[in-house]
């Protein structure tokens, strides 16, 4: 049932929710997840295919000039050997093939050392930490929402005001989906991870017992950002899943964007 719920969103189409598929069984998930990086791991394999490709255009052409030179000297070998001149030109090309040996050596040393420093540098690289700093940018309230400059807790999110942002969510006589999402972004600011996940839940909960989406996209977006930032890839996961594979969603085309290959690979060094 995963793989072909798996199949059929690579083909852009959608099926039975994630959840619907493992339920609550954590040998599923697992097996979910593994699948998952088996698919990212598939479609980040590009620079392998780069090297495979340079090291048999470079193997055809060593064969080639071994070919040329073993020929050259067999030529060389068939001539009497009576004159100075003739001695020469046998060292010469057993010096030649000589030559070509040590640099094709070289030049496979050097394709090593690269694939494998860049294969230990991802490892050691990436996690949730690198993840977030690599994914967030701020919200644009101006733009994203035409919000009025009337509004105290606006004109402090446009100012950086951070602590006035939080302060004011905090004493609001009422509130609303808005000041609870700004005040979420003013904590991711200051670092404040927990506080930025509560404010963003408690969004998405208003939505879900109202029947609206106010900010319900904005909300689910920052959610992961937080959980990626709060090192929680498995809790980030299944949201950031959930907004790739829904086109109509604001952040899909940021998402669609994201390498779930590093991400895969942090939830796995995670789950070690």
């Amino acid at each position: 049932m995963m793989i072909d719920h798996l199949d059929e969103n690579l083909r852009g189409r959608t099926t039975a929710t994630l959840e619907e598929i493992i339920g609550n069984d954590p040998e599923a998930e697992k097996e979910w997840n593994y699948l998952c990086l088996a698919v990212d791991t598939v479609k980040d394999a590009g620079l392998n295919k780069q090297v495979a490709a340079a090291r048999a255009a470079w193997k055809a052409e060593l064969e080639t000039a071994t070919t040329n030179a073993d020929y050259h000297t067999a030529v060389l070998r068939s001539i009497p050997a009576t004159a100075d001149a003739t001695n020469g030109s046998t060292n010469t090309g057993n010096t030649r093939v000589r030559t070509i040996y040590r640099q094709s050596l070289r030049a496979a040393a050097m394709i090593l050392i690269i694939t494998s420093s860049a294969a230990i540098y991802k490892y050691v690289s990436v996690s949730s930490g690198s993840l977030y700093d690599r994914y967030y940018n701020g919200y644009n309230v101006n733009t994203s929402r035409g919000a009025g400059d009337t509004d105290p807790i606006v004109e402090a999110y446009n100012a950086k005001d951070w602590t006035t942002v939080r302060n004011l969510a905090a004493t609001a006589k009422t509130r609303t989906n808005q000041t609870d999402f700004l005040a979420g972004m003013a904590c991711l600011e200051q670092k404040q991870y927990s506080d930025a996940i509560s404010h963003f839940e408690q969004i998405i909960a208003v939505n879900t017992h109202a029947g609206t989406d106010y900010y319900q996209d904005e909300a689910e977006y920052y959610l992961a950002i937080s959980w990626l930032a709060h090192r929680s890839v498995n809790e980030a996961m299944p949201i950031l899943e959930k907004i790739r594979g829904d086109q109509q969603h604001k952040f899909h085309d940021k998402v669609e964007k994201m390498s779930f290959f590093d991400l895969r690979l942090a939830q796995y060094k995670e789950n070690k």
